[in-house]
């Protein structure tokens, strides 16, 4: 007769367990509670200058003279001999800047950065950088919308800041490469000898054609940072100041961009640099209009509109000419969220709150290895591998197997059996996204099947030759019990690494298989399994709905899983984020192996 188990926790324990649950989530419901005023800085209350002949003629100089500007072309080429000379002439020093990348077919490609200084008069040592890439999608021609006007509207910054006196240096910045991962602004950010003086960057970047409808303000950092509350409220200020709409993630998608961490537009590498920025970019009326166009032929200066670039420019007039006149230019934190224009929420609420998720998983994790057996009995050698050792060799096994896939993929590229970027994949609407590389997609699998193989032959080489535990019996529901404690303390694990990373990711990625898979018990019937099996998948939500929501962002469709093999080959997410997100995912494979093979310990055969 079976020995009936005892349960993984005790009801004491799964009461404070449940307790510390609902104390998370409402904490994440009460984070609008923490919000306090922000007061925004004064805006420049003076008459605009901006002349939109002016930059009009630069946009259609740049777009009709040179039409397929993308990086490594002749165009491109003439177009930033165009540029410096045009700033010379409005009497800027002027600087170029050439490296390389390697940009897919393209193959090894020469990049130029092009920029013009107007020295400040009281505090020159300050640094503005106005900012608008000159390159272009190799899908477009001429790229009026993205990106001849924002080149036309830096310019014309450019001839009214140095026109006249200002208090603080400008420098007005042209960089490549922006399509393939913000290369230029990468490599500005990165290695510009005072960049620790640049008090503002802003990324003037893109206006729709047609008719102006709202100014959109992107905060995302590369891989790390978010801008500062007061580079965003000027914006749109100066905005609302030109009766225009104004655009911003609500505080949900506020969260997931500071999640992900994965920018689009040329603040991203200074953001990530340390360096306060943001992006402005124009939204048009008819967004049908636009998207039919975006990184297309039909992108041409015949659909831009004068008065659309006229308020465009007049808000980028005022922002600029506020940052010059501001006695001091704030220093704010990054780590804060925006829930209004006039309200936040500061990093410490938030980072309490946070913490909270993951004190359910902490109690749980203790309860379970503390009510499974004894540290010392669980450290021993045990039949099959059970207890802590024992899984931490199989988790070891999945883990190391994601790992050698993960390898497989970085390599690829450099064996010829795909293209590779120097930082992202293709830009937008380039056929490289659509255009999937079989060869080695099938080849990464086949290195992760083979090594879970040979490493799943050694450890089941190393096990004690004792007789597996009856069927049915209380030492196999110890054992697993112990088994799937050992895989909590590892999310627990994944869970600290990725919150001392990144809270806000540590939450949105972690917190759903925190909550859920502590309750995770082996499975006596087939009821029971499914709704195991149902708790760990449901820890994967989350990802699968970012992933079709960016197949939606990038027009890609299923093919986002392609993009994001692409995205792990070329470095578009960061190692250790990759890495934690395998971990994650050894995890979880090992629980579902768990829940969901029934009452035999798994590895071994039922007599």
């Amino acid at each position: 007769m079976a020995t009936k188990p005892s349960p993984v926790m005790r009801w004491r324990d799964r009461g404070v367990v449940l307790l510390l649950t609902l104390l998370a989530l409402g904490g994440l419901v009460m984070i609008p509670s923490f919000g306090r005023p922000y007061t925004a800085p004064a805006m420049w209350d003076g008459a605009p200058q901006f002349q939109v002949e002016r930059a009009w003629s630069d946009m259609v100089t740049l777009a009709v003279h040179f039409p397929r500007r993308w990086s490594g072309t002749a165009d491109r080429r003439a177009s930033a001999d165009w540029l410096a000379e045009t700033l010379r002439t409005i009497g800027l020093e002027v600087h170029r800047e050439t490296f390389e990348a390697t940009l897919g077919d393209l193959g090894r490609v020469h990049l130029e950065n092009v920029w013009g200084i107007s020295r400040g008069v009281e505090l020159p040592d300050e640094l503005v950088v106005p900012l608008g890439n000159y390159d272009m999608a190799p899908t477009s021609y001429q790229a009026a919308s993205d990106t001849a006007a924002h080149v036309g509207v830096v310019l014309e910054l450019a001839r009214l800041i140095h026109s006249t006196p200002h208090r603080r240096t400008f420098i007005f910045f042209f960089p490549d490469g922006e399509e393939w991962g913000m290369l230029g602004a990468l490599q500005f950010a990165r290695t510009y000898p005072q960049r620790r003086q640049i008090v503002a960057s802003l990324s003037i970047e893109d206006l729709d054609a047609y008719d102006l409808h709202a100014i959109s303000i992107v905060s995302i950092g590369q891989f790390r940072g978010f801008a500062p509350m007061w580079l965003r409220v000027l914006p749109a200020a100066a905005a609302q100041h030109e009766g225009l709409a104004v655009e911003e993630d609500p505080p949900l998608f506020e969260w997931l961009a500071r999640s992900i961490l994965v920018s689009a537009t040329d603040q991203g590498p200074f953001l990530g640099a340390g360096i306060p920025s943001v992006d402005l970019a124009g939204h048009s009326t008819d967004r049908e209009a636009q998207e039919a166009i975006y990184h297309k032929p039909g992108d041409t200066v015949d659909k831009m509109r004068p008065e659309s670039l006229e308020r465009y420019g007049r808000v980028m007039e005022r922002v600029v000419r506020t940052i010059d006149a501001m006695p001091v230019v704030p220093r704010e934190p990054d780590f804060y969220l925006r829930l209004g224009s006039d309200r936040t929420v500061a990093a410490p609420p938030l980072l309490l709150v946070q913490f909270a998720v993951f004190l359910p998983l902490l109690a749980a994790v203790v309860f379970r290895v503390r009510r499974a057996t004894p540290w010392r009995d669980a450290l021993r050698p045990a039949p099959y591998g059970a207890g802590l050792r024992g899984e931490a060799r199989e988790s070891g096994v999945v883990f190391g197997a994601l790992l050698a896939w993960l390898a497989a993929v970085k390599v690829m590229p450099y064996l010829g059996l795909m293209p590779l970027w120097e930082l992202y994949p293709a830009t937008s609407r380039h056929p490289a996204l659509t255009t999937v590389y079989w060869a080695p997609v099938i080849l990464s699998f086949a290195v992760l099947a083979a090594v879970w193989w040979v490493l799943h032959r050694i450890v089941r080489g190393r096990r004690p030759e004792d007789p597996p535990p009856a069927p049915r019996s209380a030492a196999t529901w110890r054992s697993r019990t112990q088994r799937i404690s050992v895989a909590l303390a590892g999310l627990l694990l994944v869970a600290a690494v990725t919150f001392v990373d990144n809270p806000f990711g540590a939450v949105t990625f972690l917190m759903l298989p925190a909550l859920l898979w502590i309750w995770v018990e082996p499975a006596r019937s087939w009821p029971a399994r499914i709704g195991a099996v149902l708790a760990v998948l449901a820890g994967f939500l989350v990802i699968v709905a970012l992933l079709v929501q960016y197949a939606a962002i990038q027009r890609i469709g299923p093919y986002i899983l392609w993009y994001v093999f692409m995205g792990i080959s070329y470095g578009q997410f960061t190692l250790l984020r990759v890495v934690l997100a395998l971990a994650m995912t050894a995890i979880g494979l090992r629980l579902l192996q768990l829940t969901g093979t029934g009452n035999r310990e798994p590895g071994t055969v039922q007599t």
